[in-house]
């Protein structure tokens, strides 16, 4: 049997093998040890799988804590889950060697016998400079040190995480291991169709973050995604989340919440048509709720 083949939300088969749950939690600034044992508990007790972190988030000692005490709890081992986390390009030079080292503190904090996915988190180093000719060399090496990692079976599946076409059309001309997933901010403000496109051509599997757009009243209010939601008697957040996975995209809402993280995953099961998904798609302006614009990104 499929490893997640009973999974609540269902799994994706990546390109080079693996499984992966398209359903998640995120644990964007969840920071104390409580609310972590809280967000992981509801998720665990809700069938969520899939936990996504990064080294940027300062929390993956937090969810390696909880993921070890609480699956005993709910009958489960580590092969029940899968965890996802995410390396930068560091400032400075040995970006190879340096890039190993923070993989193989990430796996200690999350007291792992192997990372089921990590991804390049940005196309560039946070502090740096969109047009500095050495992001694209950056990029290869952490990807290489990457690669280096899986060859090595401290990491399964390796992948980038804001990636335009032009850094993944770069990427592919050098790499080992194609990246599996590529995971960027998607909802109806930012659809990113040509880049969906591409890396469905490519077979690296989209996977969204942001879905629900920071509960902006301009995308929540607007008229067309309340006339849907009114339609399939749905709230919102739960529209927002059924245009990634009508679409078969993954979603990680995050949420630290136990009662908007089961209320999250009841969208599981709701479908919307093609032409909700189109009218949906008409929103797209491109526009941007994380602090980040890697279509700037040289």
């Amino acid at each position: 049997m499929a490893r997640f083949g009973n999974t609540r939300g269902g799994y994706v088969r990546m390109a080079d093998g693996y499984e992966m749950p398209l359903f998640g939690l995120g644990t964007y600034k969840i920071t104390t040890q409580k609310d972590m044992d809280r967000a992981v508990d509801a998720a665990l007790k809700n069938g969520y799988r899939l936990f996504d972190t990064a080294f940027a988030y300062s929390n993956e000692e937090l969810l390696g804590n909880s993921l070890q005490r609480l699956l005993p709890e709910h009958n489960l081992t580590q092969a029940d889950v899968f965890v996802t986390t995410k390396v930068p390009i560091l400032s400075g030079d040995n970006k190879k060697d340096r890039t190993y080292e923070v993989v193989c503190e990430s796996l200690k904090k999350l007291q792992l016998g192997a990372i089921d996915l990590v991804l390049v988190h940005y196309p560039r180093e946070w502090s740096g400079s969109d047009k500095n000719p050495k992001n694209q060399t950056d990029r290869i090496e952490v990807y290489q040190a990457l690669e280096r990692c899986k060859e090595e079976g401290k990491v399964r599946s390796i992948g980038v995480s804001n990636f335009e076409i032009r850094h993944l059309q770069e990427l592919l001309q050098v790499c080992r291991y194609r990246p599996a997933v590529n995971q960027c901010e998607f909802h109806p403000f930012c659809c990113r169709r040509e880049l969906l496109e591409y890396c469905r051509q490519q077979e690296i599997f989209f996977e969204a973050f942001t879905s629900l757009a920071r509960q902006d009243p301009k995308l929540y209010k607007n008229e067309v995604v309340v006339r849907i939601a009114e339609n399939h008697k749905m709230d919102v957040p739960h529209v927002l989340l059924a245009f990634a996975l009508t679409q078969h995209i993954g979603v990680i809402p995050k949420s630290s919440n136990p009662d908007r993280v089961a209320e999250n995953i009841n969208v599981v099961g709701k479908k919307l048509t093609l032409k909700d998904v189109e009218d949906l798609l008409s929103l797209n302006r491109t526009y941007n709720y994380t602090d980040c614009s890697p279509w700037d990104v040289v």
